[in-house]
């Protein structure tokens, strides 16, 4: 992996895909190329849409190895409203 395979930038990136659904997807770019890091799901509906870029974000902290230096109320305010609704369904 090497030096240089530490440091790369992790973006989330929305698709719209040919049935109407959205993916979202963190890539990395590097030498002017995208490379698709981990697929983080598809939604159909608003709710899923927008719980899409909320888990990749989650998973852009983990994968980078970094976490927060300040977390704020808010976030754990949505944190908990997104696990109440996985354990709902």
């Amino acid at each position: 992996m090497g030096v240089a395979g530490l440091f790369f930038c992790l973006y989330l990136r929305k698709l719209q895909n040919r049935s109407g659904t959205i993916s979202v997807q963190i890539i990395s770019k590097s030498s002017g190329k995208y490379k698709v890091v981990k697929p983080i799901g598809c939604g159909h509906c608003e709710l899923q849409i927008e719980k899409l870029p909320f888990l990749g974000k989650q998973e852009i902290e983990r994968l980078s190895g970094q976490q927060k230096l300040f977390v704020s109320e808010h976030d754990t305010v949505v944190e908990d409203v997104f696990s109440a609704l996985s354990n709902i369904q």
